[in-house]
């Protein structure tokens, strides 16, 4: 599994690359990705992780201009945005456009979905960017992903299993592992990424999105609410589905 100190590499790319290369080439150039251990060097690495007690952290703050937006970054140094709706979870990750061929550039990258994981990587590499559990369960044939050539960013769309749940993480990567269980996730020595109040803001946002959903003809766009905001997905009996 990569962990959250990898994750500031990926784009430390050598920037040596012609625009003109050939696919040989390309895959050649990404073997010189840091992520790309050899098998002895990785196990060395995976050997002192293991030894390592201490966790990896990361922080989720929201976006400073687009709403509903959060960034999750390591070290001052952001991994990727995300947001999510009742539907979805929808998240943006640089990619290292510079250091790609201009031709079939998605070709290049790895992006698979799983139904309780996610993997986003390079072809030609031995290690994922991201390879890390998602918060819960995903429908794979209703998510997907493309690359913006023009913004270079990649965007994963992840369907929700459970329509109207509050993902307090992308990915179970980004949490803190402690002794005891969470009462929010149920899920053994997983500490949630997000604080109360962040928490309480994203299901703010689910929750207009259901009461515009069920109630078409008002307008919810400057509605707040008082007090502690329910849970989307089970206030007043439950979300409903379309399908």
């Amino acid at each position: 599994m990569s962990k959250l100190s990898d994750y500031s590499k990926f784009d430390n790319l050598d920037s040596d690359t012609d625009d003109d290369e050939n696919d040989n080439g390309a895959a050649s150039h990404l073997n010189n990705h840091p992520l790309a251990a050899s098998p002895t060097a990785a196990t060395a690495t995976a050997a002192a992780a293991a030894a390592t007690p201490t966790p990896a952290q990361g922080t989720t703050k929201k976006h400073p201009t687009i709403a509903d937006r959060y960034i999750f970054s390591y070290n001052n140094q952001k991994v990727y945005e995300w947001e999510q709706s009742l539907e979805e979870v929808t998240i943006y990750v640089d990619a290292p456009m510079k250091q790609l061929p201009q031709q079939n550039t998605a070709s290049y990258m790895i992006v698979n979905i799983l139904p309780n994981k996610l993997q986003v990587g390079l072809k030609g590499v031995d290690r994922h960017f991201i390879d890390e559990k998602t918060f819960d369960k995903v429908k794979v044939k209703e998510s997907s992903w493309y690359l913006d050539l023009d913004e270079g960013v990649i965007t994963i769309i992840l369907s929700k299993c459970f329509r109207g749940q509050t993902w307090e993480g992308v990915l179970c990567g980004h949490t803190n592992t402690v002794d005891g269980s969470s009462a929010a996730s149920g899920r053994q020595g997983i500490q949630e990424s997000i604080d109360p109040v962040t928490k309480q803001e994203m299901q703010s946002s689910m929750m207009l999105e259901r009461f515009q959903e069920e109630n078409p003809g008002f307008d919810f766009r400057d509605a707040k609410f008082n007090g502690e905001v329910p849970d989307p997905r089970t206030f007043m009996g439950g979300v409903g589905y379309n399908h």
